[in-house]
């Protein structure tokens, strides 16, 4: 009897002993609606970013196919421009041509510029490397102008002409090469 006792006891406190440690276990908490809330609103942000982040990409990648697709016919309207231009300063009178040249020269620049502008948008594109060298070409044009300004011969023998045909070949090469997309 006396066992029994201390086997009914021992019965009674050893699942108690055993529970108390579950009961000194830090109590966990369900999410507050505050969490849950700031959890939507991030989510929201990160859906709203990404699909900027596409519309962004998708308008970057219609201004290159815009670009592109007039790449070669704004290098055509460049050279009869350049090439009226130039016709023009050549039959004015000797007293005017000065100013002739200068205004070409400062349009040669701006298409330089022009291109210049163009092949940033054109980059990782086809017509990045014509656009950079019809940039080189309209930079080259206004120093030959230069050459034009002070008399016809220092003009048919500038250096510059080898190199501004060989950019003119080049270019041109390419845009009967490389499709439009």
């Amino acid at each position: 009897m006396r066992y029994r006792k201390y086997a009914a006891l021992f019965a009674i406190l050893l699942p108690a002993l055993l529970l108390s440690g579950c009961a000194t276990t830090a109590q966990i908490s369900p999410p507050t609606v505050m969490a849950a809330t700031q959890a939507d609103r991030t989510a929201t942000l990160a859906l709203r970013a990404a699909r900027e982040a596409r519309q962004k990409e998708a308008a970057i990648q219609a201004q290159k196919a815009r670009a592109a697709q007039a790449f070669c016919s704004r290098w055509q309207r460049g050279l009869r421009l350049a090439r009226r231009n130039l016709m023009g300063c050549a039959q004015m009178p000797a007293r005017e041509q000065p100013f002739c040249w200068d205004a070409v020269s400062q349009w040669s620049a701006d298409e330089g510029t022009a291109f210049t502008r163009l092949s940033a948008v054109l980059s990782n594109t086809p017509f990045y490397a014509p656009s950079r060298q019809a940039a080189t070409f309209f930079f080259l044009s206004r120093s030959w102008i230069s050459a034009c300004r002070k008399d016809h011969e220092s003009c048919v023998a500038a250096p510059q002409i080898a190199r501004m045909q060989s950019l003119k070949a080049q270019v041109d090469a390419r845009c009967q090469t490389l499709p439009l997309r």
